[in-house]
């Protein structure tokens, strides 16, 4: 390949990933909208189960991430990320691993799924009027 060829094909591939990663920037903070909401949901004790899971996912964690540019079947990067996305990742998957145990009835001290959010796949759930004025009196 060319000097100029190769070049262009690495800002090219360096614009992919740049696009990659705003893309997982964007959906670490939906995962993260999501999993403060499951968060501030519970009461203490199951809150700092989550905090320990947290702690101890970051301990293990890398704080990179893989892009494939070029698609799955090329070389990927690796990309180092801010420590405030590896925490917004961390958070909603310590929410993810309660969530799925507690749909196999396994229970980790009181998690509750958030009433606003289906426990399935996540959507939004408008409240009832009678949930909405119970809710108003706690």
């Amino acid at each position: 390949m060319k000097p100029r060829a190769r070049a262009k094909a690495k800002q090219t591939t360096e614009k992919k990933v740049e696009h990659q990663l705003e893309v997982f920037k964007r959906q670490s903070e939906a995962r993260y909208k999501l999993a403060m909401s499951a968060y501030k949901a519970q009461d203490k004790l199951t809150r700092d189960a989550l905090d320990l899971m947290v702690e101890r996912l970051r301990s293990i964690s890398t704080g990179q991430i893989r892009i494939f540019p070029n698609g799955r079947s090329q070389p990927g990067v690796v990309v180092p990320i801010e420590p405030a996305l590896q925490d917004q990742n961390i958070l909603f998957l310590a929410t993810e691993i309660l969530k799925d145990l507690a749909l196999y009835d396994v229970r980790v001290a009181n998690y509750e799924f958030p009433r606003m959010i289906c426990a399935e796949c996540g959507t939004k759930i408008s409240l009832t009027a009678r949930e909405k004025k119970s809710r108003r009196r706690e």
